[in-house]
């Protein structure tokens, strides 16, 4: 088995990930809202770049079966009743929905991963579960395609996908690019302070502006749902099994 961490989502193409297996994070906040939103009983989420697009695809579900959440660069967007705070997806409002979300980031890169063979949705919250399943399915080649934060390298990305090796190389052996190999340092070095050191990187400091703490600290909880969301064509539902 061969790693690859890729630092942002820019740094990749459709035509770079078609047919492998991939691992798409965004730690704060977009994968560990759709990880708390399927554990919480949303029955899918749709990612999607646009608010335009999300209004105009829910039209083809019945209103009361339908969420719709979004944000611009963290903040909450006017029409759309729920931002991108995961804490706010909880089984009253999700259970039973279908959900169109649109981000800053996370979205657009799962978007861009739909040409993969198996796409599934990487966080702390589900972190050793996700390493656990890629041991199961034996890839040859696993991708793991960090979204970044407006094209910049973001660290919380970084030391999800280190945790998720740590776990790969708890079960087996596997090569792995030099990006890899740091992010699985910085995983081990830190675990013990994600929370002091995330409120010291810009989008830490950016949610303690907004008033978001609160998400910094349950995005960075770690295996608080052991489930697998994975992507097939446009739509995130969990696997079961």
């Amino acid at each position: 088995m061969y790693v690859e961490v890729i630092g942002t989502h820019q740094q990749a193409s459709k035509e770079d990930l078609k047919g492998k297996f991939v691992v798409v994070i965004d730690t704060l906040r977009a994968t560990s809202t759709i990880v708390t939103a399927l554990a919480n009983g949303c029955q899918q989420v749709f990612p999607v770049a646009t608010c335009n697009e999300a209004k105009v695809l829910s039209t083809s579900w019945e209103p009361d079966r339908v969420l719709l959440a979004a944000e611009k660069r963290g903040h909450s967007i006017p029409g759309f009743p729920l931002g991108n705070s995961p804490r706010t997806f909880t089984p009253d409002k999700v259970a039973g929905k279908t959900l169109f979300l649109v981000t800053t980031n996370g979205t657009v890169a799962l978007q861009k991963a739909q040409s993969a063979s198996c796409v599934v949705i990487g966080a702390l919250l589900n972190g050793q579960r996700v390493a656990e399943y890629i041991v199961e399915q034996e890839p040859e080649e696993v991708v793991i395609l960090c979204s970044g934060t407006q094209g910049r390298f973001s660290l919380e990305d970084i030391i999800t996908a280190g945790k998720i090796i740590g776990h790969i190389w708890d079960h087996r052996s596997a090569s792995a690019n030099e990006l890899a190999i740091a992010a699985f340092q910085l995983y081990q070095v830190n675990r013990e302070q994600f929370v002091p050191l995330m409120a010291q990187t810009a989008h830490g400091q950016s949610l303690l502006a907004q008033g978001d703490g609160d998400d910094l600290n349950f995005c960075l909880q770690e295996d608080l749902y052991p489930v697998i969301p994975q992507q097939t064509l446009s739509r995130v539902r969990l696997l079961t099994g």
